[in-house]
């Protein structure tokens, strides 16, 4: 069965719009044909594009395919309201066709979603929650709302939007939906062995692997079967703060190190101690710094240009993406000279990461009118992410660690250097009395600590926003005061150098 209407006329006319809006507001519309002679679309886009009209078609009539959209996104896979095409195209409808026939059936002739697979293995749908909950997977009707589909691209921050009646249109890229739609998405947190030839090295759990296809998480942050919540204490373990009272209260003048009692025991009156593994360093809190529409900006764009207009418009069309996904590198280098780095990640809803302020707006032709929302206010807020690191025993690993933080928009990678100089404490010796390797002195004892230049080998994404880096050192205080309230404390930050984001790292007891 072809598709009954193959119209791709922009039907973006304006019909009410509130007082402070324009028809110049959407002027950022185009032709397919203006789009392409801009950016060409790859046969990635063309097949996507393809995909998505099925798809509409397809949930246009069959209300069964809507509810195993519903379903399988609450599940929540990896922490976001998505679930990959590959995992339910086996899944049978009302019509007795699986979800690849019925998807087949209803696209054009010449395109099969075995060929979109095997070029985009990660295919996803997202089910996004709306501002002021006009629309979410948990709000759903599915017998009654047919949600439009767009489509996430690389080629424009404008948002290819196909409505049930298969009109295609662009929204332009400050305006966010009001209304119930699904997004056709590549999946940020998950990589296949396309894109990672050697992908069984990677010791992190496998969502999908069938007829000679592998995905796995890149990092098991992303794994919802990890029950593990993030946790915020309303005051720090007294461990932390026995640290703080012994150096920074008792003894002021000594200017001893809190990570030394924390991981050793060791204080004035007992200066050496065995590594006490009761302890992780976890980054605690993360958030972007500066004006709030630049932060925004620079991790909500689609293809790395984010549009701004001539009135400054907020870029909003990253709603298509779901929840950021952050990647946290932590450097570390080791005393044998092999440098090391441990990945990672977390995930944060726009809502939780920016405070959030919407006018709304109304636009539409006769058969299509529906509401849709634009960014007037925005600010910086913090969220507590709770991400374990590493234990950091200086017998194993320099007194300086490096934390760099981009945020996700690829899943692509390859290896770069990384090269610096690094200190290690050499104040250790075995315990006679214990039969255990013990840290002897405080600080870097009576000896004189090693320099070393190393290289560490890590990975780097094209496309992803970098937000920065940041050293911690073992020395540097983890609280740095007392408040005017009681038994409220305030722990150290750190900026990245680049001032785009700024975070916590704190050690936190773990058994």
């Amino acid at each position: 069965m072809k598709r009954e209407s193959k119209k791709l006329a922009f039907v973006f006319s304006i019909l009410a719009l509130s007082s402070c809006s324009t028809e110049e507001d959407f002027t950022e519309n185009k032709t397919v044909q203006e789009l392409d002679k801009i950016s060409p679309k790859d046969e990635k886009s063309i097949l996507k594009e393809k995909f998505a009209f099925s798809l509409m078609k397809s949930i246009k009539e069959s209300p069964g395919l809507r509810e195993i959209i519903k379903d399988e996104t609450l599940k929540m896979f990896n922490k976001d309201y998505e679930v990959l095409v590959y995992t339910i195209k086996d899944y049978t409808l009302e019509n007795g066709m699986t979800l690849e026939q019925t998807i087949n059936q209803n696209a054009d002739s010449n395109f099969q979603l075995s060929n979109l697979l095997r070029i985009e293995p990660t295919l996803t749908l997202l089910v996004p929650e709306l501002p002021l909950e006009s629309f979410s997977a948990k709000k759903w009707n599915t017998q009654s709302e047919i949600p439009a589909v767009a489509i996430r691209t690389n080629y424009t921050n404008q948002v290819p939007l196909i409505t049930p009646d298969l009109n295609l249109e662009m929204m332009p890229s400050d305006v966010i939906p009001g209304f119930p739609v699904i997004v056709v998405k590549n999946n940020e947190r998950v990589v296949s062995n396309l894109e990672n030839p050697n992908i069984r090295d990677l010791k992190t759990t496998t969502v999908f692997e069938k007829d000679g296809i592998i995905m796995k998480f890149w990092t098991d942050s992303f794994n919802n079967a990890d029950k593990r919540k993030a946790r915020l204490l309303i005051h720090p373990d007294r461990t932390l703060i026995s640290a703080y009272t012994i150096y920074d209260e008792q003894s002021p003048n000594l200017n001893g190190w809190q990570r030394d009692f924390i991981y050793y025991k060791i204080q004035p009156s007992s200066s050496n101690g065995p590594f006490i593994y009761d302890f992780k360093e976890h980054l605690r809190s993360f958030s972007m710094t500066g004006d709030p529409t630049n932060a925004y900006n620079r991790i909500s764009d689609q293809t790395g240009d984010p549009t701004f207009r001539n009135n400054h418009r907020i870029n909003t069309s990253h709603w298509t993406g779901g929840f950021y996904e952050f990647k946290v590198r932590t450097i570390i280098n080791a005393k044998n000279g092999v440098g090391n780095e441990l990945i990672n990640g977390f995930t944060v809803s726009p809502d939780d990461l920016f405070f959030l302020e919407y006018e709304t707006y109304t636009k539409g032709t006769l058969f299509w009118e529906k509401t849709y929302y634009r960014l007037k206010n925005i600010s910086n807020k913090t969220v507590y992410v709770d991400l374990p690191l590493i234990n950091w025993d200086l017998d194993e690993y320099a007194s300086s660690i490096k934390i760099e933080i981009e945020e996700v928009d690829l899943t692509i990678t390859s290896v770069i250097t990384d090269t610096r100089t690094v200190k290690f404490a050499t104040n250790f010796g075995i315990d006679t009395a214990l039969g255990v390797k013990t840290k002897i002195g405080l600080k870097f004892g009576a000896s004189v600590e090693t320099i070393q230049t190393q290289t560490v080998q890590k990975t780097f994404t094209q496309g992803n926003n970098f937000l920065g880096e940041a050293i911690v050192n073992f020395a540097d205080k983890v609280i740095i005061r007392k408040t005017n309230l009681r038994n409220m404390w305030v722990t150290r930050d750190y900026i990245t150098g680049s001032g785009y984001c700024e975070f916590s790292i704190e050690p936190k007891k773990v058994q």
